[in-house]
C-alpha cells in the first residue's frame, strides 16, 4: 500500500501535523500487540493531542475532514436520546435485538445475521483477530484487496502477520475485480473490498460486485466494508445481504457514523453467516458496547427515511457546487458516490494542510503514487463556499 488509511491516520492528517503535534511511532512500533491494548494506547494518544490541539486551534469555520455528516442527527433521533435517558442507568438488554429485527426486516435477512457494535471501527478489529490471528487456522496469509483503499482493517490484520496483496486501481480509481480475481492464490485468505471506497468515493457496479461475490466467495471469504453505502440510493446498492441469506461467504460491515451522524454516538453493524457472527463474539464486546441512548436513537433514526433522503440530497447539492469551483479552477476530481470528494493537488499535502486551516478549513491530504490529493468531506452549502474560498485564494 502506498498510503495506509486509517481513521487514526486521518485524525492525525493536517490539523494535528500543522499544529506540531505528534506521536512516537517508534514508541507505538515497539508495543507488544493486542487489539485491545493497542487501541486503547492509540486511543487515548488522539485524546490527548486534541484537547492540547483544542488551545491553540484558531476558529474553524468548516469542519470538513474528517467525512461527518454536518446536518447532526435527526430530530425523531434526538427525542429518543431524550426519553432513553431516563433508563440510561440500566444496560441495554432488548434495543439490540429489536434494532437486528429492523435491519433483517429490510435487508432479508434473519437477526442472527446481523451482529451490532460501537461504529464499525470495533468489527473491522474483530475480523483481523479472526482472520489472520491466532484465531484462524495458520495464522496470517494473504489479504486480496486494491490499492488506495481504507486501511483500517488491513493495518490491523498486517499486525498479526498477514501480507497484503494490493491491485491498481483502474484509470476511473475503481477496484479492478477482474485483475484481482487474477491474483487469487492458495494462500489467499479473504478478499476485502471497500465501496463506495474511500478516499476515492468510486462505487463497483453493482451487478459487476454480486457476481464477483458469487463466483469469489465459494474458494474464500468475501468481506465489504459498505460505511458510505448509505449515500447510494436504495435501488442502487448491490444486493448484498441476499447473498448472505442464500448462504454465500460474504461478510458486510456499515455504521451509522456516516449519514445518520452518529459519529460521536459510534453505532455499526455487521451482517454475514450465523456461524461467523457467532464465532466473531468472541473477539468484540459486539452487543453490549452500544449504550442504551445510543440504541434507541440508532432504532428511530434507521426508520427515519425522510432525514436520510434529506442528508443524501443536501450532500448532492454541497458536492455538485464543490465540482463547480474545481471545474472553474481548471482542476480535475473523482466522481464521488461518498461524502468527500479526491482530487489531485498542485502543492504539497502539509503545505496544502497549513494553508487551508490557517484559513479556517479543517481538512485532510493523502499521496498516492507520488501525487498530492485532496480528500475534503462534504459539508453544508455555506461549508463548501467557504472551502472554495480559500482554495481559490491559495491554490
Amino acid at each position: 500500500m502506498n498510503h495506509p488509511i486509517t481513521r487514526r491516520n486521518l485524525l492525525r492528517t493536517g490539523a494535528l501535523f500543522t499544529a506540531g503535534l505528534s506521536l512516537s511511532r517508534t514508541a507505538l512500533a515497539r508495543e507488544v500487540w493486542n487489539p485491545v491494548a493497542a487501541n486503547a494506547l492509540h486511543e487515548q494518544t488522539l485524546i490527548d493531542e486534541f484537547a492540547q490541539l483544542g488551545r491553540e486551534m484558531p476558529k474553524l469555520k468548516a469542519r470538513i475532514a474528517f467525512n461527518e455528516n454536518p446536518h447532526g442527527i435527526s430530530s425523531k433521533a434526538k427525542e429518543a436520546i431524550l426519553k432513553a435517558v431516563e433508563s440510561s442507568n440500566r444496560y441495554a438488554m432488548f434495543e439490540g435485538q429489536e434494532l437486528k429485527q429492523l435491519i433483517a426486516a429490510r435487508e432479508g435477512v434473519k437477526p442472527e445475521n446481523i451482529m451490532l457494535s460501537a461504529g464499525s471501527s470495533e468489527l473491522l478489529t474483530a475480523m483481523a483477530v479472526y482472520f489472520t490471528g491466532s484465531a484462524a487456522k495458520g495464522a496470517g496469509g494473504t489479504i486480496l484487496t486494491s490499492q488506495f483503499t481504507y486501511d483500517d482493517f488491513l493495518g490491523c490484520a498486517r499486525k498479526f502477520g498477514a501480507k497484503i496483496e494490493a491491485v491498481p486501481l483502474t484509470k476511473e480509481y475503481r477496484y479492478d475485480l477482474a485483475s484481482m480475481k487474477a491474483k487469487i492464490t492458495p494462500d489467499t485468505k479473504l478478499v476485502y473490498i471497500c465501496n463506495p471506497n474511500n478516499p476515492t468515493g468510486t462505487v463497483v457496479p453493482a451487478a459487476e460486485l454480486v457476481a464477483f461475490c458469487k463466483e469469489v466467495s465459494p474458494k474464500l471469504p468475501v468481506f465489504i466494508d459498505e460505511a458510505y453505502i448509505d449515500f447510494l440510493k436504495p435501488e442502487d446498492r448491490p444486493a448484498l445481504p441476499k447473498l448472505v441469506a442464500e448462504g454465500h461467504n460474504v461478510f458486510l460491515t456499515r455504521t451509522f457514523s456516516k449519514i445518520h451522524g452518529f459519529a460521536g454516538l459510534r453505532l455499526g453493524y455487521a451482517i454475514g453467516p450465523e456461524k461467523f457472527l457467532t464465532d466473531l463474539q468472541n473477539y468484540s464486546r459486539g452487543e453490549w458496547n452500544p449504550s442504551v441512548t445510543t440504541l434507541k436513537a440508532g432504532i428511530a433514526s434507521y426508520q427515519d427515511l425522510e432525514w436520510q433522503n434529506f442528508c443524501r440530497t443536501e450532500n448532492d447539492k454541497a458536492r455538485e457546487l464543490l465540482y463547480k469551483g474545481l471545474k472553474e479552477k481548471g482542476y480535475e476530481y473523482v466522481p464521488s458516490y461518498a461524502n468527500f470528494v479526491l482530487f489531485p493537488i498542485r502543492m504539497k499535502t502539509k503545505t496544502f494542510e497549513k494553508e487551508m486551516f490557517g484559513n479556517g478549513i479543517l481538512t485532510s491530504t493523502r499521496e498516492h503514487n507520488a501525487q498530492p490529493y485532496c480528500r475534503v468531506s462534504i459539508g453544508t452549502v455555506d461549508e463548501m463556499g467557504m472551502f472554495m474560498d480559500v482554495f481559490k485564494k491559495i491554490a
